[in-house]
């Protein structure tokens, strides 16, 4: 059974909201632990907040001081390489956004023309409506279909269609 999804934005309820910390930190330690256990690698855990004094260290504090030198003690370059803050997200984040718009813009452009183009084939007179740079596009259109119907026509040579079956096989 899958949760709802949840807002992110400050639980306004403190008795809710630290209740909401206690179960989320539990949560974030054990998947830090079974990391460590499962996958073999150093992790440590720092968590400040602001009713502690003294920040929640995970595993101890002599593990993750341990932690914390050799990754400190890597070279700049090494420290920063698969980090990502939230400045180095976010336009990454927007760039997939915009190309599954662009993509989606595409798709809804090529759907538009095969309708116009299904509508000129009912009867439907749909030229005398458009303008002229749509006319261009629905020009391109119909040429790209007739070269890509021109290409299955080549590959299709040598070979016999029977009508009977809807088949195509190798001509004797």
């Amino acid at each position: 059974m899958g949760r709802k999804k949840v807002r992110l934005e400050l639980i306004t309820n403190d008795s809710v909201r630290k209740t909401t910390f206690r179960k989320r930190k539990g949560g974030l330690l054990k998947k830090a632990s079974e990391l460590k256990t499962l996958c073999g690698v150093d992790a440590c855990a720092l968590i400040y907040t602001a009713n502690d004094a003294e920040p929640h260290v995970w595993p101890s504090p002599a593990e993750a001081h341990q932690v914390l030198e050799r990754f400190q003690s890597l070279p700049t370059k090494k420290q920063g390489k698969h980090m990502l803050n939230h400045e180095d997200y976010r336009p990454k984040d927007v760039s997939m956004l915009e190309l599954k718009l662009e993509n989606g813009m595409n798709r809804n452009r090529d759907l538009e023309i095969e309708l116009l183009l299904m509508d000129h084939l009912s009867g439907k007179n749909v030229v005398d409506l458009m303008e002229m740079d749509e006319m261009k596009i629905l020009y391109e259109a119909v040429d790209d279909k007739i070269k890509d119907l021109t290409l299955r026509m080549d590959n299709l040579k040598g070979f016999k269609v029977e009508e009977d079956a809807h088949s195509v096989v190798p001509a004797n």
